[in-house]
């Protein structure tokens, strides 16, 4: 069974690929977090963080691991907090290694449709004044959304989180597809300004809480950086 760590600074160690008998690196900073059945170490490289996804095992005070490189590793149970705990770290290691803003915003959406399975996920970005759909992940999306309609419009000028319990009581809610029964649309911001929404419908009523805007927020401001030419 795997050791636990949390957030400890380890000393100097070898670290060795799943399988290999000679050391992949070793790291005299290398810091460990423990998220529910998988770890992730992140190790300064030349002033750059690096962070490598692991199932990790010990022997002989070695620390044996195997890469988990573009693989989401997800708990098979837990909470939806616990659930946020988990992919956030991975999210972060994702943006870590790419600076294009549609690969990264594509990379987001997937990984939060499979590890909470809402119904539609995507983002809108600011275009010729208006929202225009940018990566998503669901069914047939509108692809342009005025300023001034819907939640997506909502959040745009409120420049505000909006949750929204029921959408058939939300005053000028676009009907998208009639499955979404719930909402919430996170702002991100450059410059001042909002530059796109992070939209996520539920087919649940009241699917939203300030569990999801806590960690939503956080994610679109990991993203913010890459609307800044």
């Amino acid at each position: 069974m795997a050791e636990r760590f949390n957030a400890a600074v380890l000393k100097t160690v070898d670290c060795y690929r799943s399988g290999g008998s000679n050391p992949s690196f070793s790291t005299k900073k290398l810091f460990v977090s423990h998220y529910k059945e998988f770890f992730v170490f992140e190790e300064n490289r030349q002033n750059k963080k690096h962070f490598v996804f692991i199932h990790l095992a010990t022997a002989s005070s070695q620390f044996i691991i195997q890469i988990m490189a573009e693989t989401l590793i997800l708990p098979t149970s837990g909470t939806r907090t616990e659930i946020y705990q988990t992919i956030i770290p991975q999210i972060s290691a994702v943006l870590s290694t790419e600076t294009d803003l549609i690969a990264n915003l594509a990379n987001v959406t997937a990984i939060i449709k499979e590890a909470l399975g809402f119904f539609w996920v995507g983002f809108y970005v600011v275009k010729d004044n208006q929202l225009v759909l940018a990566p998503f992940q669901g069914t047939l999306a509108c692809t342009r959304i005025p300023f001034h309609k819907g939640v997506c419009g909502a959040c745009y000028t409120q420049e505000k989180t909006i949750i929204v319990d029921d959408v058939e009581k939300f005053d000028g809610h676009i009907a998208c597809s009639s499955a979404s029964k719930s909402e919430i649309v996170v702002p991100l911001f450059a410059g001042g300004k909002v530059v796109a929404v992070f939209d996520i419908d539920s087919d649940k009523l009241g699917d939203f809480s300030e569990i999801d805007k806590i960690a939503l927020e956080q994610i679109t401001q990991m993203l913010e950086k890459f609307f800044i030419s």
